[in-house]
């Protein structure tokens, strides 16, 4: 799955997070296969509920486009748009670490397939998450994906 589905759903009312953000590709740094020519995210805010939709356009050219709420007090995403296949085993978890930093685990038939560690830069104006691909083999890749608020 070669989006970052940004694993920021971990928001409080007023949240800093909640806006419009766009991928900084020159400042990025993609690990092999999960590459990203272009990607927004927007989150808003809707009730108890984060709600974060993912657009752009993967390395091969192929359209991203995901949407997911999330509770804000923390939990399991609930996907709207681009879930991953019915019956595939797939949960993403998200967790609000501080004011700053959200941590997510994606999980595949309960094995740890994605980590992601997100902050909010002091200004508010820079997301930066680190994200951490395992594979089937027990390896691992790392890439890290900078967003700037539009």
């Amino acid at each position: 799955m070669v989006l970052s589905c940004f694993g920021i759903g971990l928001l409080q009312a007023a949240d800093t997070f909640a806006g419009n953000w766009k991928l900084d590709v020159a400042k990025s740094k993609f690990s092999k296969g999960h590459e990203i020519k272009d990607e927004t995210v927007v989150i808003a805010e809707q009730g108890d509920n984060r709600v974060v939709t993912v657009k752009g356009t993967d390395g091969d050219g192929k359209p991203i486009s995901v949407k997911y709420s999330v509770p804000s007090a923390g939990g399991t995403q609930t996907f709207t748009e681009g879930a991953p296949a019915a019956g595939a085993g797939a949960v993403v978890v998200s967790k609000r670490v501080d004011a700053n930093t959200i941590d997510a685990t994606s999980t595949l038939n309960g094995k740890v397939a994605r980590t992601s560690h997100t902050v909010l830069s002091a200004d508010g104006k820079t997301l930066t998450q680190t994200v951490k691909y395992m594979d089937d083999k027990g390896g691992s890749s790392t890439g890290v994906l900078v967003m700037k608020r539009q």
